[in-house]
Formats: structure tokens, C-alpha cells, sequence
């Protein structure tokens, strides 16, 4: 357990520095709501407890990182109507007439299992030549479509592995988050 902590601990220092970069750089935003800081911590959290999150401090991992913090981004607050799109016909796809009340719940406090399964979805069933039309969103944070191809892999391996071990991605995430800052206990 002290282990696990000092990890969260670290991945909360990585989390909170890069988004204060990001925010820094963004007129009128003084801090990030603890909300999306958890959400990222618990994804990260989450990919460590499925063996599949690289080892600690290589590029691998910081790679990793980025995208998880970056892409919650991207999807929270990109203008860009092609990113927002391809969010909401991911919402839609997943929750059909709750769409809305999904994305309410992103936007207040980040990152939650469906999202990221329904962005993983969205994304498979996307075609290659549509993807490409996300590249100029995605390239406002400084990450690409390669980046978020990566991200969506992650996932995708989390839960293969937590299905293997007879376990679940949501539970195993739902978890997570709790324990995280902005989570319910």
C-alpha cells in the first residue's frame, strides 16, 4: 500500500504540474477543479493495476501520462467542432438519449470509465480519413492522432487483462476514482 501511494503520490505531482502548464497558459483559468485532476490520477491508476501502464520514469510512462492529462483536455475544452463531434457521436453512440447527461458529468468531473470506452469505441469505428480531420484538435495540445491511437490501446489492454483476471474495467475504475481527489467515498 505505501508503494501504491507514493506512485499516486508521483502521478498527482506529474498531473497537477502539467495541468498548471496548461492552465498557465489559458486567460482566466486559475487552477483545474480537483475533479479532472482525480479523473486522470484514477485512469493512470487504473492502467497500473492492469500491468499495463510502462514502468515508472521511462519515456513509455511519461508518454502515457501526457495523453491521459492531455486528451482529458482536448475533449473538456477544444473548440474545435471536429473534436467536439467526434465527442458527442461518442456519447451518442454509447448512451443513446442520456448523450447529454454524459457529457454534463465529463465536463464536471473528467475522465469516468465510459467515457473512455465510449471514445475507444467512437475511435475504432471511425475511418482512417475521418480521423485524420481530428488531427488540428488534437494538435492544439500538442498531441496527434498517433497519441490518442496509443491512449486508445491502453485502454483497450486494461480491460483484456482485467477480463482475464475476471475483473472489471468500470469496477476497477469506479474504485479508483474514490480514492482520488474530487472522488466520493
Amino acid at each position: 500500500m505505501p508503494g501504491a501511494m507514493l506512485v499516486c503520490c508521483l502521478l498527482a505531482g506529474l498531473i497537477m504540474g502539467t495541468g498548471s502548464l496548461v492552465l498557465a497558459q489559458m486567460p482566466g483559468r486559475a487552477a483545474t477543479p480537483s475533479g479532472p485532476i482525480g479523473a486522470s490520477m484514477a485512469v493512470l491508476a487504473m492502467l497500473q493495476d492492469a500491468d499495463v501502464l510502462p514502468p515508472e520514469g521511462t519515456p513509455e510512462a511519461n508518454h502515457v501520462i501526457k495523453a491521459v492529462i492531455q486528451f482529458q483536455s482536448v475533449f473538456l475544452k477544444s473548440g474545435d467542432p471536429i473534436v467536439q463531434t467526434f465527442l458527442s457521436h461518442a456519447f451518442v453512440a454509447q448512451r443513446g438519449s442520456g448523450a447529454n447527461e454524459a457529457a454534463a458529468r465529463f465536463r464536471s468531473a473528467g475522465w469516468t470509465s465510459d467515457v473512455l470506452e465510449a471514445l475507444s469505441e467512437q475511435w475504432v469505428a471511425t475511418a482512417i480519413d475521418q480521423r485524420e480531420r481530428l488531427a488540428p484538435g488534437f494538435r492544439q495540445f500538442n498531441v496527434s492522432l498517433a497519441d490518442f491511437d496509443s491512449l486508445v490501446g491502453f485502454v483497450a489492454k486494461a480491460r483484456t487483462a482485467f477480463e482475464q483476471r475476471g475483473e472489471n474495467l468500470y469496477q476497477v475504475f469506479a474504485q479508483r476514482r474514490r480514492e482520488m481527489p474530487g472522488g466520493t467515498q
